[in-house]
């Protein structure tokens, strides 16, 4: 037993890969094996992130099992798996920190990801979260986006904030995707160009909200007998905090009463650090309103003032604040319906000085923080090298 590094990472981002679900995992899993330095007979755990969007059968019963058979694996001391949508990548990196301190398991592989075009292609535009809904509680209009468009409608009413505040996020975003060369969308937009966009869900336009698209994410945990084979500086779990709410919105006496601060503020007081000694912020930004919340739930800016922040503060990788400096999922693509992998992984990118252009300088200690469902799910990592 002893301490527990990241070692190795990689993701693949495709709008819409010609490659199955199983391949995408395989080409992902290599990825991260080359840079953390083993190979997959070492690995002898395993977490995966629940997802619906795949395009193979058998598949979702015991998709642990089928993954770990698909990769090779022989060896598997501890299996873990998370289903609370984008906060789930946070809680299994973390879950294999522990496991490792524990003994448990000596490398742990994290891995998750899909297919979202499968869904489109097929014409299904009825989420997993709806289906529940419609099944549970009789509430057949109950889509994620529907439901972060009450939210922000909600917040507009309760603080007077406008829509070009909250369409700031999309601008800055979009100001820092330009240097990544991944991501989707890459010239440059103003608050016009959000506020002319089609409306998807009022007061949500489209350059408001992600695009659904396919990908994978692979994380790489192992033990300090093995952490010296990396290609990177060996990555700390610093601190880490979740919290939950799995009551549905219509259930909330406050809808904006978020579980955010709860999450953030365990990661912050476990890493023994306060908010200006992060030098990078990485925040789930499926939609510009969860980005504002986060703003506020980490202690950036009283609550009811994240839109104002977004306002009057760059998000560079040069700024005070540096946020989502890969211009975020809004820009690079949201895999399987879930963000988390996507700033989880630029966080790992910029501690390990990879980020070319965006490189924030100095960089020694990044917070990133990750929602699942319907501000259901909160979960905060504190990394650090």
């Amino acid at each position: 037993m002893g301490r527990a590094y990241i070692t190795g990472f990689h993701q693949v981002i495709e709008k819409e890969s010609r490659r199955g679900f199983f391949e995408l995992i395989g080409e992902t899993v290599q990825g991260a094996l080359e840079m953390g330095g083993i190979s997959i007979d070492e690995i002898d755990g395993l977490g995966v992130v629940h997802t619906t969007a795949v395009d193979e059968r058998p598949i979702r019963i015991m998709l642990a099992n089928q993954v770990a058979n698909y990769l090779g694996i022989r060896r598997l001391r501890y299996i873990d798996v998370a289903e609370f949508g984008g906060a789930s990548f946070n809680a299994l990196v973390y879950r294999a920190v522990r496991a490792i301190e524990n003994g448990l398991a000596r490398a742990v592989l994290v891995i998750g990801g899909g297919k979202s075009s499968v869904f489109r292609r097929r014409g299904i535009d009825e989420s997993l979260v709806a289906r529940n809904y419609v099944s549970t509680h009789r509430v057949i209009e109950f889509l994620p986006t529907s439901d972060y468009a009450m939210v922000a409608l909600r917040y507009s009413h309760v603080y007077n904030a406008t829509d070009e505040g909250r369409a700031m996020i999309a601008v800055r975003e979009r100001a820092n995707a330009r240097y990544n060369k991944d991501a989707l969308f890459r010239e440059p937009i103003s608050v016009a160009d959000v506020l002319g966009s089609p409306m998807v869900s009022y007061p949500l336009r489209l350059l408001e909200v992600v695009m659904p698209v396919d990908g994978m994410s692979a994380f790489l945990v192992v033990d300090e007998g093995l952490a010296w084979k990396s290609r990177i500086t060996p990555i700390s779990v610093l601190g880490y905090g979740e919290a939950h709410d799995p009551s549905p919105l219509f259930d909330r006496d406050d809808i904006l009463n978020t579980v955010i601060p709860i999450s953030a503020g365990k990661a912050l007081s476990e890493a023994s650090i306060g908010l200006n000694d992060i030098d990078l912020f990485m925040l789930y930004d499926a939609y510009t309103i969860m980005v504002v919340l986060e703003i506020e739930g980490i202690g950036l800016a009283e609550k009811g003032l994240g839109w104002r922040f977004a306002e009057e503060h760059d998000f560079s990788p040069s700024s005070t604040y540096p946020i989502n400096v890969n211009g975020g999922s809004l820009n690079t693509g949201q895999p399987a319906y879930m963000s988390g992998g996507v700033i989880l992984t630029e966080a790992l990118t910029q501690l390990s000085g990879m980020a070319g252009e965006r490189q924030v300088k100095g960089v020694s200690k990044a917070l990133v923080n990750a929602i699942g469902g319907i501000l259901n799910h909160s979960t905060t990592l504190i990394l650090g090298v």
